[in-house]
């Protein structure tokens, strides 16, 4: 990643979001910001195929017990540069930084509070596709669901969790469903373990 083209993007990322407490992921093209429960995720993409960048801005919950760097929302941007000359890709570079810093700002006030996160991913189940309600979103549906103290609608999406890759992961919450206050323990404990496999500063207090 020592690349000309990837030092210039580096740079324009970092001039347009360490204000808004993004952090390099060490010498990757993803930048993160850290909202406790969450992650504001930008991704500059890069090409196999040439030198080159595209954007991508997203959530990563960490509350999911995902086990990898999900993309829970995302939004991509019609964002693309080659490059060419190193002024010509440094100014297409700093435009595309620009577009991630206001996507993360609406990133950020689109989930500035748990009850819109949870509004969001339980409205999502609910008018899901067929293949996506028995998998991740109706999981996080119902995590959320429990979070807000909606534990029916919480044993609802959780026992309709059928995908292979998913089942496990509700399986130690649905014994939960009726111990608000165990349920929100190992969320939190989720939580925790993916800050700290994330490399992550311990949370003060728990997040939830």
């Amino acid at each position: 990643m020592s690349d000309t083209h990837s030092k210039i993007i580096a740079a324009a990322a970092k001039t347009e979001l360490t204000s808004l407490g993004f952090r390099r992921k060490g010498q990757s093209r993803l930048w993160l910001a850290d909202r406790g429960s969450w992650l504001n995720v930008v991704e500059f993409t890069p090409s196999r195929w040439s030198k080159s960048v595209s954007l991508m801005n997203a959530a990563h919950w960490l509350w999911v017990d995902a086990g990898f760097m999900s993309f829970n929302e995302a939004v991509s941007s019609n964002c693309y540069a080659e490059f060419e000359t190193e002024d010509q890709f440094r100014s297409a570079a700093g435009e595309i930084a620009k577009t991630a810093r206001a996507n993360a700002l609406a990133m950020d006030e689109r989930f500035s509070s748990f009850d819109m996160i949870a509004d969001f991913v339980i409205e999502r189940a609910r008018s899901s596709p067929e293949r996506m309600g028995p998998s991740w979103w109706g999981y996080e549906a119902g995590i959320a669901s429990g979070l807000i103290g909606s534990f029916e609608e919480a044993g609802t999406f959780l026992h309709g969790v059928t995908d292979n890759r998913v089942t496990g992961r509700a399986a130690p919450l649905l014994p939960l469903i009726a111990d608000p206050e165990g349920f929100r323990g190992k969320v939190n404990d989720v939580v925790a373990q993916e800050r700290t496999r994330l490399k992550l500063k311990a949370l003060a207090r728990p997040a939830f």
